[in-house]
């Protein structure tokens, strides 16, 4: 495929294979009804660049694939933490009063892929499009439970295993919750062949407003329990705004973090009895494990230097 490094919305718009879009990134194909009526949401922050060439790559794909598709970015108002599953669920709760579709696909905005083979259309189970990918080591994912950048859902689907969860303010952990979610429902994701699976990362610096989430061991080492409470029908957000722009429709929310993080407090002071369950539960991948073991003892090695002062 052609992945050009650096690309203008000005310059998309001139191109011949993207003339045909109706305004809010709408496309129908010409020549023949869709099977599906797919809506690509796109959780975004500050990220113009990639948002211009994730756009570009996106429509001419799709187009290729005859897909009958919009494309939908959803932002969130700071000064407010980024959170990929609210602004997930956000985007559907909006994108179902909009228009009827069938397909619901969660895309990072730094993921382009790289073989059209890579159908984006949904299956009897949920789709993990990723396979392979520039941004893990050796081009592979990171872990064989990894649900990350680019997943598809039916309505149904993301409607059983009640989507993302919203708890999840900063970096990591909403994924691999989302995993939890799908099996806990009784599904399983399912992925394309390796060598379809593809994907280049688009490289950034780090965002100032969106550090790794310190509690994310903790929401995930009771993502099981909690899966049916919270999530996409439970969604609390304002859209402040709603707009149709040449290439994709743009929706704005605010949130309130304070309030969503205050109804998930009894899972952070619940941690210490939790403790012996998630090291012997084998729901979670042993990376996670580790990880929250590492962050469990920084924990306590913190709160013995607070009472030494």
């Amino acid at each position: 495929m052609n992945i050009k490094p650096t690309v203008t919305l000005e310059e998309v718009t001139k191109e011949n294979n993207l003339k045909n879009i109706s305004f809010g990134g709408r496309y129908s194909p010409q020549n023949c009804n869709g099977r599906e009526r797919t809506a690509i949401i796109i959780p975004y922050r500050d990220r113009k660049e990639h948002l211009e060439i994730c756009v570009r790559h996106l429509h001419a794909v799709l187009q290729r694939q005859e897909l009958e598709y919009g494309i939908y970015v959803v932002e969130m108002a700071l000064p407010t933490q980024f959170n990929r599953g609210l602004l997930a669920n956000a985007g559907v709760r909006t994108v179902r009063e909009i228009y009827d579709y069938t397909c619901f696909i969660i895309h990072d905005v730094d993921m382009l892929m790289t073989d059209d083979r890579n159908l984006y259309r949904c299956g009897n189970q949920p789709v993990h499009f990723l396979t392979l990918s520039t941004k893990h080591g050796n081009n592979s994912i990171s872990y064989a439970d990894y649900y990350g950048a680019v997943v598809g859902f039916t309505s149904e689907q993301y409607q059983k295993c009640n989507g993302f969860s919203n708890l999840y303010f900063g970096w990591g952990g909403e994924d691999d919750d989302l995993g939890i979610r799908v099996q806990s429902a009784g599904m399983k994701f399912i992925r394309p062949k390796k060598e379809i699976g593809m994907y280049v990362a688009l490289l950034h610096d780090g965002d100032v407003s969106n550090q790794r989430n310190p509690n994310r061991y903790v929401l995930l080492s009771q993502a099981k329990s909690r899966w049916m409470e919270e999530g996409v029908e439970t969604v609390q957000f304002q859209r402040l705004a709603l707009e149709y722009r040449k290439l994709y429709t743009w929706i704005l929310i605010r949130v309130k973090e304070e309030s969503i993080v205050r109804r998930y407090q009894q899972y952070l002071e619940d941690m210490t009895s939790r403790v012996p369950t998630i090291l012997l539960s084998n729901v979670l991948p042993i990376e996670i494990v580790v990880a929250f073991s590492v962050n469990l003892l920084f924990t306590y090695v913190m709160m013995d230097i607070e009472q030494l002062y």
